[in-house]
């Protein structure tokens, strides 16, 4: 009977409620999932997915234009950026990473990319000013934050700033130092924590939704950084 009920619980706390206005909320997911090269260059990366957990067990997520959810692009981004197919770029796989996607809460990811023993650290995210979705303001107001805390992850910071924020709508790209946060400060790994674009104005989440054509970029910031290993 208590077994029933848990799952009725979780069931209920899964229900995504973002017609009606509310954040939608989900069970943390269960465990990463490691992608390997056909060849290794000895380096793992380590995608976290953003995961508001509030204190709680449950993955908040924030809602942005047109019903955009952070925690699911940034599912989709990591995804698109370990194997997506494009012709003339490469995905993290293709230029030889071990990528490990940590899709559960925050302090679990934390601990899984300690325990994998990542050469660096990337948390997905996307940025919001206010609440709601905005109209009417020019694209300098926007554009890729990367935040770190670290002088490996300025180093690292700068180079995702210039690859991704080259393609991403918004002109107002910055590298931004940051202590309060704990996937830069508890990590082994170097971190660099990329807020890809603002969801809270329709070009910027147009242009996240169509992350096929441009998250090879992420690859590209990381063999820059890396030095190509």
């Amino acid at each position: 009977m208590r077994a029933t009920f848990r799952r009725l619980l979780s069931a209920f706390a899964a229900l995504v409620l973002v017609g009606s206005g509310l954040l939608a909320l989900a069970p943390a997911a269960a465990a990463d999932v490691t992608y390997v090269p056909d060849t290794w260059n000895g380096k793992v990366v380590y995608l976290s997915e953003a995961c508001h957990d509030r204190g709680d067990t449950l993955c908040h997520t924030n809602t942005g234009c047109d019903g955009f959810s952070e925690n699911a692009n940034a599912y989709s981004l990591a995804v698109s950026a370990t194997t997506q197919r494009d012709p003339d770029h490469m995905n993290l796989l293709e230029r030889g990473y071990k990528v490990v996607r940590g899709n559960g809460l925050t302090r679990a990811n934390i601990a899984n990319s300690n325990r994998v023993g990542a050469d660096l650290h990337v948390p997905l995210h996307s940025n919001a000013i206010s609440k709601a979705c905005e109209s009417g303001f020019s694209t300098e107001r926007y554009g890729t934050q990367v935040m770190y805390v670290s002088s490996a992850g300025r180093e690292c910071a700068q180079v995702m700033k210039t690859r991704i924020g080259a393609s991403s709508p918004g002109t107002n790209d910055v590298r931004r130092y940051r202590t309060d946060l704990g996937e830069l400060n508890q990590t082994n790994a170097v971190a660099c924590y990329l807020e890809q674009e603002y969801h809270v104005w329709d070009k910027g989440v147009s242009w996240m939704r169509n992350r096929a054509d441009w998250s090879w970029r992420i690859g590209l910031g990381v063999d820059v950084y890396l030095g190509y290993p």
